[in-house]
């Protein structure tokens, strides 16, 4: 059996105290102590060795009952930086946040249907985190770290992206290419459940114990919370939602199977739909996908039958998605997101609702909130970032790796 060390016990408690003044603060110390099962004495030797690394500043008093007043507790923002880089099929999004996870800048990169080799996709990404670096005269030793969010399977632990359908990716060992660009920390995982992650922390999971995170653009997948946690399964597979089968020989999704969910709750199911009802293309025929589901939408507006029955169709099979999942999962809340997702649910939200009911059994569907993403389209981006911020906190704000000042560049 596992013993804990001295020193075991000193991270536990400091990322116990580190939590508590993150996402609570500003704090006291008393609070501190009250809310946790530290000792006072040693909830205040915590706080002190934080302070003293300046990774937690004092930020004003409070009036306390029949006391001294109380001095409050917050994150120092300016400890270090975070990069979190949202890797999409058409375009490749990196952010730079502080410690206090306030946007600082962000660029983004056209990605196009060529550049799918994990050589060329590296270099955008290595590019943005250059941008963003020089953009905001930001020194690499003050990041600390990237985190970045793949479609597809990923392997965060070995830095794998084990499959990506859309890429005709099998096994890549995306991280060590990185590694040797980046040299920065790093922590890779699947976009959905980074996305995921940041709505638990920072959006509309905030306070959920059981959340499923739905991302549905190019792509479709998901992101399941339980207990505060991701619920990964067996090999990081878990949420895997879009490749959930719903009809038996159905339509051809990209993965090589048939009948997928996201054969048809996709934008390019859903357009492809419309072409063979309306036998013409979508009224916007530029290929960009979100203006071609923008035109369906309009078209459905105006009274176009095609677009009309092609989004009624789509709204009855997400909701069948939706109706398994919560049967399937039992969230408190299920959040839509990805920029389909939500050009969708600010469309239709209500209608959607009503029609999840008819799939989901009637107990949990009652219990089961159903909601737009709050952090909108910046969500993966985010998630990849929380992912650094995840592991500082629970390293207790001891640095993730030791990287040079500088990192190499093509």
């Amino acid at each position: 059996m596992f013993k804990q060390t001295t020193r075991d016990l000193r991270r536990i408690n400091r990322s116990k105290a580190l939590r508590e003044i993150y996402f609570n603060g500003p704090i006291s110390r008393l609070e501190i102590y009250q809310h946790t099962d530290m000792s006072q004495g040693t909830a205040t030797n915590v706080v002190a060795d934080l302070l003293r690394e300046k990774i937690v500043l004092e930020s004003g008093s409070k009036d306390s009952e029949g006391g001294r007043p109380s001095t409050l507790l917050t994150v120092n923002p300016s400890y270090g930086h975070i990069v979190g880089v949202d890797v999409g099929e058409t375009a490749i999004r990196a952010s730079l946040f502080d410690l206090g996870f306030q946007e600082l800048d962000t660029v983004s990169q056209p990605l196009s249907l060529e550049e799918n080799q994990p050589e060329q996709v590296v270099q955008h990404i290595v590019s943005g985190v250059e941008q963003l670096l020089i953009g905001s005269e930001t020194r690499a030793d003050r990041i600390l770290g990237v985190g970045i969010g793949f479609p597809g399977l990923v392997d965060p632990a070995e830095g794998v992206s084990i499959f990506a359908p859309n890429w005709g990716w099998h096994d890549v060992p995306i991280g060590s290419i990185l590694e040797d660009k980046l040299r920065l920390p790093m922590a890779l995982d699947n976009g959905a459940k980074a996305m995921a992650l940041a709505e638990s922390m920072f959006g509309g999971g905030r306070d959920v114990g059981s959340l499923a995170v739905l991302l549905v653009g190019t792509g479709v997948g998901a992101g399941i919370i339980e207990a505060g946690s991701l619920y990964r399964g067996a090999m990081n597979s878990a949420g895997e939602w879009g490749h959930t089968v719903l009809e038996i020989g159905g339509r051809s999704c990209r993965c090589g199977k048939k009948g997928c969910l996201e054969a048809y709750v996709g934008p390019a199911g859903i357009i492809e739909r419309y072409t063979e009802l309306a036998r013409t293309s979508p009224p916007d025929c530029s290929g960009d996908q979100k203006e071609m589901l923008r035109s369906i939408i309009q078209a459905s507006r105006e009274g176009d039958a095609s677009a009309r029955k092609v989004l009624d169709d789509t709204l009855n099979y997400l909701s069948a998605g939706i109706g398994n999942l919560i049967n399937l999962v039992n969230p408190q809340k299920v959040v839509l997101g990805g920029w389909a997702g939500m050009m969708l649910a600010e469309e239709f939200l209500p209608r959607l609702d009503e029609a999840v009911a008819q799939y989901a059994l009637q107990q949990p569907f009652k219990r089961t909130e159903i909601g737009i993403c709050q952090l909108k389209e910046d969500a993966v981006a985010e998630g990849a970032a929380a992912l650094i911020l995840e592991k500082f906190l629970q390293s207790a704000g001891i640095p993730l790796a030791s990287h040079p000042a500088a990192f190499s560049t093509y």
